[in-house]
Order: C-alpha cells, then sequence, then structure tokens
C-alpha cells in the first residue's frame, strides 16, 4: 500500500511538473524573450542535477525545480511586468534553493530523503510522455495569435517611420510596447540585421491644449478649456550606411513570425526629445 502511495506521488509529481512546464514555455513563447527566460528555466535544473549523485534526488530535485521556476515564470508573464536582471537572479535562486531547502529540512529531522530509481524513472517517465505532446499542442494553437499580435506591433510602429542620416527613426511609439519592441522586432536593412533590442529609446512630452472660442458683444474671445500632455516613445535604430530599404519583422529565437516591407518617406527633421 505504501509503495503505491509513493508511485502516484512520483506520477503526480512528473504531470504536475510537465504541464507547469508546458504552459510556462507557451507563455515565454506568447512573450519573445526566449533567452532570459529559457536561462531563468534551465539553470537551476541544470545546476541541481550537477550538485546530486544520486539518481532519485537528482530527479526529484530538477522536477520540483522545474516545477516552481514553470509556475513563477507563468505567473509573471501573466502579470504584465517587465523581466530584467533582479527577476531572473530570483527565479533561478528560487528553483536552486527551495529542493536543496527540502532536503535539509527533513535531515534536520532526523530522517533522510531517499528516493529510489523506480520512483525516479517513473516521476520521469510520466514528466516526458505528458510534457512531449502537450507542449507543442499549447505553443501550436498559441501560435495564430502570436502571428496576429506581431503583426499589429509592426503595423502601429511603422505608421510614424522616418530616416536620419545614418538611423532609422520610429516615432509617436507607445511607452507601453517598449519591451515587446525589444524582445520581438528586428530591422534589416541593406543586408544586415538591427534587433530594436540594441536600439535607443527616447522619452518624447507632447502638449495639447483644448481652447474654446465664443462671440460676445460683437468680440471675439478664446478660452482655454484643457491642457493635456502626452507621452510618447521615439525608437532610434543606428544602422551602417543610410538604408534604401527597410524590412520590420518579428522573431521567436531564430524564427521569424512575420515581416513588413517599410516605404521610406523624405528626410525630416527631428523634435528635440524631452527625457
Amino acid at each position: 500500500m505504501k509503495t503505491r502511495i509513493w508511485l502516484a506521488l512520483a506520477v503526480a509529481l512528473g504531470l504536475a511538473s510537465a504541464f507547469a512546464c508546458a504552459y510556462s514555455v507557451t507563455a515565454i513563447y506568447r512573450e519573445g524573450n526566449l533567452l532570459a527566460w529559457g536561462l531563468a528555466l534551465m539553470l537551476p535544473v541544470a545546476a541541481l542535477v550537477a550538485i546530486y549523485r544520486d539518481i532519485g534526488k537528482r530527479v526529484f530535485a530538477a522536477l520540483l525545480a522545474a516545477l516552481l521556476v514553470s509556475g513563477v515564470t507563468w505567473l509573471w508573464l501573466a502579470l504584465g511586468d517587465d523581466f530584467g536582471s533582479v527577476a531572473l537572479v530570483s527565479v533561478v535562486l528560487l528553483g536552486l534553493l527551495v529542493p536543496i531547502a527540502v532536503d535539509l529540512m527533513v535531515l534536520d529531522s532526523g530522517r533522510r530523503l531517499a528516493v529510489s530509481r523506480a520512483l525516479a524513472y517513473t516521476a520521469l517517465a510520466s514528466f516526458v510522455l505528458a510534457f512531449a505532446p502537450l507542449a507543442p499542442l499549447l505553443v501550436s494553437q498559441e501560435h495564430r495569435s502570436v502571428v496576429q499580435n506581431d503583426h499589429a506591433l509592426i503595423r502601429e510602429v511603422v505608421q510614424h517611420v522616418q530616416v536620419k542620416n545614418n538611423a532609422i527613426v520610429f516615432d509617436h511609439v507607445d511607452p507601453r510596447r517598449k519591451m515587446e519592441l525589444k524582445n520581438r522586432l528586428v530591422v534589416r536593412s541593406e543586408g544586415k540585421t538591427y534587433p530594436l533590442a540594441n536600439a535607443h529609446f527616447e522619452s518624447v512630452s507632447r502638449e495639447s491644449t483644448v481652447k474654446k472660442q465664443t462671440e460676445k458683444r460683437g468680440s471675439s474671445q478664446t478660452t482655454v478649456v484643457s491642457r493635456q500632455r502626452d507621452e510618447e516613445m521615439r525608437v532610434v535604430v543606428d544602422v551602417d550606411r543610410k538604408p534604401t530599404s527597410i524590412i520590420l519583422y518579428s522573431t521567436r529565437g531564430p524564427l521569424t513570425i512575420c515581416e513588413e516591407a517599410i516605404s521610406l518617406p523624405g528626410d525630416d527633421e527631428l523634435d528635440d526629445p524631452v527625457s
């Protein structure tokens, strides 16, 4: 009876880790920053595999780390928070330290965490059998939405584009799009590619005034009704030489999602940015 309970727990751990990893991989694919989130997912698992020599503990720690990191990854991306170095370190430490802490807590209680090879292989087989079909299925279902969102993002960005010497400038960009631009979009010009992750992002403030004109006793009076300050963003991509053609496309790692050729307007003077 006890053996069956442990086998059921091993299967449950494998399945939970597989489902969490599959959904987090789908969220990473949708968000676009494959390298950073991929490292956050793989580093603690690889470190634990290297630390533990016993196959049972190795599998248990790796699956627990994958479950924790995948859950936090999915939650973080669902909340839409920006991903920086602090987040990367936090996620890696969570996946690395919690399995070790569980092991130490069991040792402090006077017992030893022993995971047999049979339980380890059962958990690992459950993970592989669930993750292998589920992850491609979820990613393929998400791909259609990814293409639509990236098309919309490109169309929004290319509405105001100009060339200034050896720079391509995208004006009137929504500041909330910054992370999407950095994670997804790449400019191709004169045979070279320039990821927007390496572009210059400048804050631009524009003030608009609404006035009301009234006629009173034959005289015209103008009254300021409201003033509004709009925050926009300008994206400047430095290129090696003045472009004659530009293609803006979105990527997921080496995969190109969609692209659009940009017709170049005449050179215009740039407004001075206000930070």
